[in-house]
C-alpha cells in the first residue's frame, strides 16, 4: 500500500532522529499577530474563521519569518531535502504549517519572535509533527519525530540562546483544523474590547489571555545594536505615548503604511524586552 506525503515525510524525518519520547508532555504552538491582513486585504482572523483551518506559507503566502514559500523557493528547496521529496506532487494544504515546541513554558507561546499572540494545538497533533533545532533557517542536522525528541531538546536546553531564538522549531504535518486540533487561542490583552477580540470568538475555539507586551521608548533605547538605531528611531515614531505594544504595531502596518519587514524589526525589540509577566526557563 503506496503512503500519503505525510507519511512519508514523517518516515523519512524518523529515520534522521535519534533519543527517546519525552516523558513529561509538552505543547506546539504557533505564534503570530492576529490583527494582520490576508494578501487579499481581509482580516487574518476571519480568513480563519471562513476556512476553518490554519493555513501553510504556500497556501497563504504570508509569513512572519522569510517570504519564500513557493515552488523554487528557499523553503520549498528546503522542505524537499529535509523530508527527501514527500511534498513535491503534494498538494499545499499537506504541507506542514510552522510552530515550536514549548519545551521551555513560555506562556507567551514557545516562538514569540513571530507574533504577540499564539494557538495552542491539543496533544494528539503532537503525534504528526516533526522537531528540528535551531530553526530551519539555519539549515540544523538535527531532526526529532515525536517519540525521539530527547536528545533535540537537551540540544536546546545547554544553548544559551537569545530570548528570540531560543525554540524549538515544530512543523506540523497535514491540514489543521481550528475545531479538531486547536485547543486554544491565547492573546495579548492589548486587544480586549477590540475588534481583534470579536474576530477571535468567531473561531470556535477556546480564548485565554498572556501577561501582555509593552516596551517604553526609554527602555528601548538602550539596546541599539540589538536590531539597530534606525529600528529604534522607527519605535520612537510608532510609540503612542512613549510606549510601544502589539496594537501600535499592527497599526503601522494595517493602516498607516509602514514596511512591514521594518515593523518585524521594532516588534523583536518588543518582544525581547517588553514581556510584562515572568519567564521561567522550565524544560523536561
Amino acid at each position: 500500500m503506496s503512503r500519503t506525503p505525510v507519511e512519508t515525510a514523517l518516515t523519512n524525518i524518523r529515520q534522521k532522529s535519534t533519543g527517546s519520547r519525552l516523558q513529561q508532555p509538552l505543547s506546539i504552538t504557533i505564534n503570530f499577530h492576529p490583527d494582520r491582513l490576508t494578501t487579499k486585504g481581509e482580516p487574518l482572523l476571519l480568513a480563519m474563521a471562513k476556512s476553518g483551518s490554519l493555513k501553510s506559507q504556500f497556501e497563504t503566502q504570508t509569513s512572519n519569518g522569510g517570504l519564500t514559500a513557493f515552488k523554487g523557493g528557499e523553503r520549498w528547496h528546503w522542505e524537499q531535502r529535509v523530508f527527501d521529496g514527500a511534498y513535491d506532487d503534494a498538494p499545499n494544504k499537506l504541507r506542514p504549517k510552522y510552530g515550536a515546541l514549548n519545551y521551555r513554558e513560555y506562556p507567551m507561546g514557545a516562538s514569540p519572535r513571530f507574533g504577540s499572540s499564539y494557538f495552542k494545538l491539543k496533544p494528539h497533533v503532537f503525534e504528526r509533527s516533526t522537531f528540528c533545532y535551531p530553526d530551519s533557517y539555519f539549515n540544523p542536522k538535527d531532526f526529532a519525530t515525536s517519540d525521539a525528541l530527547s536528545d533535540v531538546v537537551a540540544m536546546a536546553t545547554e544553548t544559551q540562546a537569545d530570548l528570540l531564538d531560543d525554540y524549538i522549531e515544530a512543523h506540523i504535518h497535514g491540514e489543521l483544523s481550528l475545531s479538531d486540533d486547536v485547543e486554544s487561542l491565547v492573546l495579548d490583552p492589548v486587544y480586549r474590547s477590540t475588534p481583534i477580540e470579536q474576530q477571535a470568538l468567531a473561531l470556535g475555539v477556546a480564548i485565554k489571555w498572556h501577561s501582555g507586551f509593552k516596551l517604553t521608548i526609554e527602555k528601548m533605547s538602550q539596546f541599539p545594536n540589538y536590531r539597530g538605531q534606525e529600528f529604534v528611531e522607527l519605535g520612537k515614531r510608532l510609540a503612542v505615548g512613549g510606549i510601544i505594544d502589539a496594537r501600535a504595531l499592527g497599526s503601522a502596518v494595517t493602516e498607516q503604511g509602514y514596511d512591514e519587514q521594518a515593523v518585524k524589526k521594532v516588534w523583536h525589540y518588543l518582544a525581547r524586552f517588553g514581556y510584562r509577566g515572568k519567564i521561567h526557563h522550565t524544560c523536561t
